[in-house]
């Protein structure tokens, strides 16, 4: 069946649980644009936007109307459909975030060559890079040829590359070891490329069922299941960037280093949807959370934000072409057809059961 005006929403109860109902036709008034979406990824970081979408608000950025569901965002491709919004002319192809549905009509603001914002009053409840949406005409670091690796590793390599930039910042806090939670993830893998040539060790942490494909990147000094956290190597001072946001491994992981441990960076929650800086439990500093708009925000404070863009696109190029290189790609993409197909692999990440080693992308079936 044709992804016509549908929307899948999720349960806020259980991430893997959906609802696919009607949604829209929309019909722009004056300002609006309406854009239909093309194409859009799905990995964990989807649903740890789930996970804290009360505490940070991203369920509120696409309200349902219905108690007890919320559209799960995601970052994909779109085109507009419709417009009465003065300089974004129908046919336009833009990047920016999106709920799982069809269509999404936006009241548009701050309109440049480079692209829009929407202005609705409930995308206020996050940081306005989740609000503005790319035209891809006026983005010099735009390929179509790219467009499946972009759409899945874009929103994850901002969140890798400036958390590796807020480390080395801070002299990674005087650390020489970097334990990476959860090393099989896309931000996780994505943040020990940047830090490939930085002088720290890298030991990555992941399960059973992810170990050989974690190993098989490369991009670790060394690897080590969660049952072995009790022999990872002490006596130095160690940073650990949790992408599982694990409470349960986060304490193993904390009394295990002790007084080494410096500085406990939670970066994303592959692995749970709990999150308390006061652990009583906890042995050592309270875990604190990253923001990737936080980072941005001080280099637009010290008027750097210029130069670390372009340095950043040039190294997310980079990286996009290392991760598909045909000669040995760390992932393969796997496009799947339509709303339902969705559901399918939200249920898969929901329950921790996705293949690693696979990029899932999204496309609307017209």
């Amino acid at each position: 069946m044709p992804d016509l005006n549908r929307r899948l929403m999720t349960s806020k109860a259980d991430f893997g649980a959906t609802l696919l109902q009607p949604s829209g036709p929309f019909e722009p008034k004056d300002g609006e644009v309406v854009l239909a979406l093309d194409r859009f990824s799905l990995t964990t970081n989807n649903i740890t936007y789930a996970a804290y979408g009360d505490q940070i608000g991203y369920w509120n950025v696409f309200p349902t109307g219905q108690d007890g569901y919320g559209m799960m965002p995601v970052w994909g491709f779109a085109d507009v459909v419709k417009s009465r919004a003065e300089g974004i002319e129908v046919g336009a192809r833009v990047f920016g975030y999106f709920p799982m549905a069809d269509t999404l009509l936006v009241q548009a603001e701050k309109i440049t060559r480079g692209g829009f914002a929407d202005a609705s009053p409930w995308r206020k409840a996050v940081p306005d890079i989740y609000n503005r949406y790319v035209l891809c005409t006026a983005d010099a670091n735009y390929s179509a040829e790219l467009e499946n690796p972009e759409v899945l590793f874009r929103p994850l390599f901002i969140t890798s590359y400036t958390a590796v930039d807020f480390l080395r910042d801070h002299d990674f806090f005087g650390a020489k070891q970097v334990v990476v939670s959860s090393a099989s993830s896309k931000t996780a893998y994505g943040s020990a490329w940047c830090l490939g040539e930085d002088d720290v060790r890298l030991i990555g942490l992941t399960g059973a069922r992810n170990r050989a494909f974690v190993e098989g990147l490369g991009a670790y000094s060394s690897v080590y299941g969660y049952d072995e956290v009790e022999s990872l190597p002490t006596g130095v001072p160690t940073l650990y960037l949790d992408l599982a946001g694990d409470p349960a491994l986060r304490r193993r992981v904390h009394a295990h280093f002790g007084a080494n441990l410096k500085y406990d960076c939670l970066v994303g929650s592959t692995q749970s949807d709990e999150f308390t800086q006061n652990d009583p439990e906890l042995v050592g500093p309270k875990p604190e959370f990253f923001f990737a708009a936080t980072c941005l925000d001080a280099h637009r404070e010290r008027g750097t934000l210029r130069a670390f863009y372009e340095k950043f696109f040039a190294d997310q190029r980079a990286f996009f072409e290392r991760v598909i290189d045909p000669a040995s790609p760390w992932i393969r993409i796997v496009e799947h057809k339509g709303l339902g197909e969705a559901a399918r692999v939200v249920r898969a990440l929901a329950d921790g059961v996705s293949d690693a080693a696979e990029g899932a992308v999204v496309r609307i079936v017209r």
